[in-house]
Parts: C-alpha cells; sequence; structure tokens
C-alpha cells in the first residue's frame, strides 16, 4: 500500500493535539476541507481538533464494547461517526 502522505509530529514541530500538525496535513493533502475524512482512536487527540478546524471525522472507539468505559472524557466534540473497529469502517465505505 502505498500513503499519498505521511506527516510525522517532527514535521509538523509539535504533538496532537496541537493545530499545527492537522494544519500541516490539510496543506499537503491540498483538497477542500469537505473532502478529507479524518478517522481516529482518540477524541481528546484528534476528533475535537478536526472538527474545530471544519473536518469531517470518524471515531473508531475500540472499548465501545467495555462496560463502563468512558473513552470521551471531558472531550466537548462528537465525531460525524463512532464505529467499534477499521472493519466496520470499511464495510460501511464499500456499501456506497
Amino acid at each position: 500500500m502505498e500513503f499519498d502522505q505521511i506527516i510525522t509530529a517532527e514535521q509538523a514541530k509539535s504533538y496532537k493535539p496541537s493545530f499545527k500538525n492537522f494544519r500541516l496535513a490539510i496543506e499537503r493533502i491540498d483538497l477542500p476541507l469537505e473532502q478529507i475524512l479524518h478517522v481516529a482512536a482518540s477524541v481528546y487527540h484528534d476528533i475535537v481538533t478536526a472538527k474545530s478546524l471544519g473536518l469531517s471525522t470518524v471515531w473508531v472507539n475500540r472499548r465501545a464494547v467495555q462496560k463502563g468505559f468512558n473513552t470521551t472524557g471531558s472531550a466537548i466534540s462528537q465525531p460525524n461517526l463512532e464505529v467499534p473497529d477499521l472493519k466496520t469502517l470499511a464495510a460501511l465505505s464499500s456499501a456506497k
């Protein structure tokens, strides 16, 4: 598999949830925000920042099946979609 872009924290000179990481990725991807989907396992480190920049988001909530386990913490942002694993996301995307 080939990736169009690989963006590291070293290149961005910051760590998530810094906006610098996301802005660098958006700049390099060079597509309208409406065409970028950010898929992540962390609401705090990814979803909150990505949503605030106008990106659509998918939260891969691998711990959803664990009762009493709250992985969102005090995050104030909700993803556009929540899935339990990447297999589910792949099935949803191929169904369209």
